[in-house]
């Protein structure tokens, strides 16, 4: 759905009238609209962090490595081939009696998902804190060779990565990630929305109409439930029989 049809189901909810531009328009500026959409990038973004890996957000990013440089940014314009962004998160391999999955962080077993793939024995980087990787690159004898060891933080607007040893020639590394979808803008109300459309556009109905008062409409209570139903049956639909089961220790 777009920006536009899901402000229109919280309007409908609210029992408000659809809201129907011309053709040439793309925008909205009516204050009322922008609370709106407000609380739908409020819904979107706790939808999107609430803890299943959305598939629509994983990613493949293909980070450029060259001989000498020892830090990367994850952005188009920088080191990557795709934007990531203050919520990007590393997915990483689970391994349970069903077999593998994919996922955030979870036991002391899983891995994460970082390989060099550009030579001829590819393989997977060890993942360090960002404290660790500091301390090698200031007590180390400036070793070089092929990255073995990756961190990454977030520097305000883009994903970091640092590698060590500090690298001796070109090398392509694969990460595969979770990238939230950015903002849903007044802008531009065309926009589709990654994420399942109906655990969204129900939460964010549940807070206009909070906002406005219960008395007004639905109660709350049946507001959260419809969400809850929703979001639980979005998140059924990808889950595999491996994603609910218990992970092993390797």
């Amino acid at each position: 759905m777009t920006t536009l049809q899901l402000l229109n189901k919280m309007l409908r909810g609210l029992r408000q009238f659809d809201l129907i531009l011309a053709d040439s328009e793309t925008s909205i500026t009516d204050d009322y609209l922008q609370m709106m959409l407000q609380f739908l990038n409020e819904a979107k973004e706790e939808i999107e962090e609430s803890g299943w890996p959305w598939y629509a957000l994983r990613k493949n990013v293909t980070v450029t490595v060259v001989a000498a440089q020892i830090e990367y940014t994850l952005s188009i314009a920088s080191d990557a081939d795709v934007d990531t962004n203050d919520r990007t998160r590393l997915l990483y391999d689970n391994v349970s009696y069903e077999g593998p999955t994919e996922g955030f962080y979870m036991s002391n077993s899983s891995e994460p998902q970082v390989f060099e793939t550009s030579t001829s024995s590819e393989y997977r980087l060890r993942e360090v804190s960002v404290e660790q990787m500091e301390r090698w690159h200031l007590t180390d004898n400036d070793e070089v060779g092929k990255p073995v060891y990756f961190s990454l933080y977030n520097n305000g607007t883009y994903q970091q990565m640092k590698l060590h040893p500090t690298p001796d020639a070109a090398y392509t590394l694969k990460v595969r990630a979770y990238v939230p979808q950015d903002e849903l803008l007044a802008t531009d109300i065309t926009t589709a929305l990654s994420i399942p459309d109906r655990p969204t556009w129900t939460k964010a109905l549940f807070k206009a109409n909070e906002e406005r008062g219960a008395e007004l409409g639905k109660p709350g209570s049946s507001l959260w439930t419809t969400y809850l139903d929703a979001h639980g049956a979005a998140t059924a639909a990808e889950m595999s029989l491996a994603d609910q089961t218990v992970f092993l220790d390797r």
